[in-house]
């Protein structure tokens, strides 16, 4: 299977790009894939479905949704790295409102052209801005946003995340676990891969009433899933 760079014909991400947040480039990067990003999801062989990692992720987000029907019903969902909005599309009529957020003004492009209609799309920053400043019914994040970032910005945007959680709501992020196979690693490099007792303890001391990892223990992507 390709490399996600090979893939798309673009260099090697650099992980300190994402240490830096430049945005401009990291814009950049995703510009180029937003034109076949939804038909690369739709494809099974593509590297993007790899473990079924986003099947996985809807199927996940679906049932923490329907446990949680009335406080989405009254409230929002923030997906952070919307890119196409792909998941909106499929959450959002649970949800008074939703908000997609991404650096790439191509991948939202795309995404508000599929006419969701209760969705917000914004360019920008997914560290900064005023989705943290309001609380939400859920917050997601599918597309290993964390292991972009690495461990201080991800305990970072796990802070932002917990603290805009609704009582009763829920956070769900996807990451790289450190318990996959070592060969597994080559599918992803230059990314941070995480321990998810590391993510769990990090999500408890900004302040989440609980926090699980799902997924097979020797998956390649797992999730962390969040509630206050």
């Amino acid at each position: 299977m390709p490399l996600s760079e090979d893939f798309y014909g673009i260099t090697e991400s650099n992980p300190d790009v994402y240490g830096s947040r430049d945005i401009v480039a990291i814009a950049r990067r995703w510009d180029t894939k937003a034109a076949r990003w939804d038909s690369d999801l739709a494809d099974d062989a593509c590297h993007l479905n790899n473990e079924g990692a986003y099947r996985r992720f809807l199927t996940l987000a679906r049932r923490l949704v329907v446990e949680r029907r009335e406080v989405c019903a009254v409230g929002s969902l923030v997906d952070l790295g919307c890119g196409t909005g792909a998941v909106l599309a499929n959450l959002s009529l649970h949800f008074q409102g939703c908000i997609g957020i991404d650096v790439s003004r191509d991948m939202l492009d795309v995404a508000a052209a599929k006419g969701i209609q209760n969705a917000e799309w914004r360019l920008g920053d997914v560290f900064e801005g005023a989705w943290g400043g309001r609380r939400h019914a859920a917050v997601v994040s599918r597309g290993i946003l964390l292991s972009h970032y690495g461990d201080d910005l991800a305990r970072q945007l796990l802070g932002h995340a917990v603290g805009a959680l609704l009582p009763g709501g829920f956070a769900l992020f996807d990451f790289l676990s450190k318990d996959a196979p070592e060969g597994t690693r080559m599918l992803a490099p230059n990314k941070s891969y995480f321990r998810p007792e590391w993510l769990i303890d990090q999500a408890k001391s900004l302040g989440s009433g609980n926090a699980i990892v799902a997924g097979s223990p020797v998956a390649r992507i797992r999730y962390l899933i969040i509630s206050v």
